[in-house]
């Protein structure tokens, strides 16, 4: 699965994306608690690393697809008030902190 997302994060053509209107993953099977998993193993390894190997470049743009395809389904990472070590996923409010649009069509 992690070769398969790397090569799909290495073939993506940029174009902007003003306001994410569409959907990126509306035909996704795995479920909020999956997407939930793979996005805290790609942050395992973004989060914290003075690295600037591929890698960890590809760990951090997967974190952000997990992260956007959840907040398509509904689910936001923390709120506006929160402290970072106290944010967790719930379903979005208006409080809620989002992933920014991404800036590139993946299909």
């Amino acid at each position: 699965m992690r070769h398969l997302l790397l090569a799909a994060l290495l073939g993506l053509a940029a174009s902007p994306v003003p306001g994410q209107e569409t959907m990126l993953f509306p035909d996704a099977t795995e479920t909020v608690p999956e997407l939930i998993d793979l996005y805290e193993q790609e942050d395992d390894q973004c989060r914290l690393s003075m690295n600037r190997d591929v890698q960890i470049a590809a760990a951090c743009h997967a974190r952000s697809l997990y992260g956007a395809a959840l907040n398509e389904r509904g689910w936001c990472y923390g709120r506006e008030t929160e402290a970072n070590a106290d944010m967790s996923w719930h379903e979005c409010a208006g409080d809620s902190m989002r992933f920014s649009p991404l800036a590139f069509d993946i299909w």
